[in-house]
């Protein structure tokens, strides 16, 4: 079956975190960050995809692979001069803080310290675009989606001739990246004994430097 790459509906939103959630949750930095169990680690990772894509919505583009009304894929990104957050955008992001005080209030601390360092690696100049999230359902992974959603971005980039931005705790994805062109600029943890952290950052480029063909799905 050939899946396009459509722009994410409002009818799909409710599909978002559970999706994510889904697809997250043997990733370093939330396995990590939130131990245990993985239903509770699904309440923050469903708050907190769905905060992103909400707002990458309003200040950025969110694309999606849907298959018979199903949400297989999403990729949220921030257009450029859209980082960083106002507080009135921040504040969009308090039902992850309360799911987190919920389900590992023990955590909070961390949980805060990543967010800040988060902040701190990410440059603030040049304007770029920012890979905020990029998501395939586990059950559909291997078929080529990510490759197609994180395309479908990157020839935004290029129509603009825009550089673009993106983090993640994963080695695989890591490797995934470098080859549509993001060089790494510096690995640090976000938190106090936690996994690595690959900042990357892509070039401005033309649309014939679109990266090759890959089937790999970042999870």
């Amino acid at each position: 079956m050939t899946v396009s790459v459509q722009n994410l509906g409002p009818e799909l939103l409710e599909q978002v975190g559970p999706m994510c959630a889904r697809a997250f949750d043997d990733y370093p930095f939330l396995a990590e960050l939130f131990p245990g169990s993985s239903e509770k680690r699904a309440h923050v990772a469903a708050a907190f995809y769905l905060a992103t894509v909400r707002d990458c919505l309003e200040h950025g583009v969110v694309h999606a692979t849907v298959e018979d009304g199903r949400l297989t894929g999403v990729a949220a990104w921030l257009r450029p001069g859209a980082f960083p957050q106002s507080l009135r955008r921040q504040a969009g992001f308090l039902p992850t803080v309360w799911a987190g005080l919920r389900h590992f209030p023990g955590r909070a601390r961390l949980a805060i310290q990543a967010l800040a360092r988060l902040e701190r690696y990410h440059p603030h100049t040049p304007t770029h675009w920012y890979l905020a999230t990029i998501a395939v359902d586990p059950a559909h992974q291997g078929r080529g989606l990510g490759v197609r959603l994180l395309r479908a971005g990157l020839t935004l980039a290029e129509e603009t001739r825009a550089p673009c931005f993106l983090e993640t705790a994963k080695a695989s994805n890591r490797d995934w990246y470098a080859g549509f062109g993001f060089e790494l600029q510096r690995t640090e943890p976000c938190f106090d004994g936690g996994p690595p952290q690959w900042f990357m950052w892509r070039p401005s480029k033309a649309r014939s430097d679109a990266g090759p063909e890959r089937t790999a799905v970042p999870g």
